[in-house]
């Protein structure tokens, strides 16, 4: 998918956004069940809506841009975790097994 992104830094961040004012991003571990299933539902959600930009990050590869996203969000760090942003603030977040298509859909209907 096209508007699926693995980013890995604060640069990659930023590019992959570019003049978006609307994306997700999911800080996802690679070893944890409940991240996998957090992770089945935000590629469901993404292959559905693909004019949304849908970033993820790994936490156990990309750990500074991880723990970069505690420091600007304001958000204390967990794993997995889901933020929606608007105009570069957060105004949507989840995390662990509240990581849902179903409520991803609730907040931008």
């Amino acid at each position: 998918m096209e508007n699926f992104v693995h980013v890995r830094n604060l640069d990659e961040l930023k590019q992959a956004v570019g003049n978006e004012q609307h994306y997700w991003l999911l800080k996802h571990s690679s070893t944890c069940p409940i991240s996998a299933g957090a992770w089945k539902e935000y590629a469901e959600y993404a292959s559905l809506h693909p004019q949304q930009v849908f970033l993820y990050l790994v936490v156990q590869e990309d750990k500074q841009l991880s723990t970069a996203m505690e420091e600007i969000t304001g958000i204390r760090h967990e794993s997995p975790q889901l933020f929606h942003f608007a105009s570069e603030q957060v105004d949507w977040h989840a995390s662990h097994n509240k990581i849902k298509n179903e409520a991803m859909k609730e907040f931008i209907a």
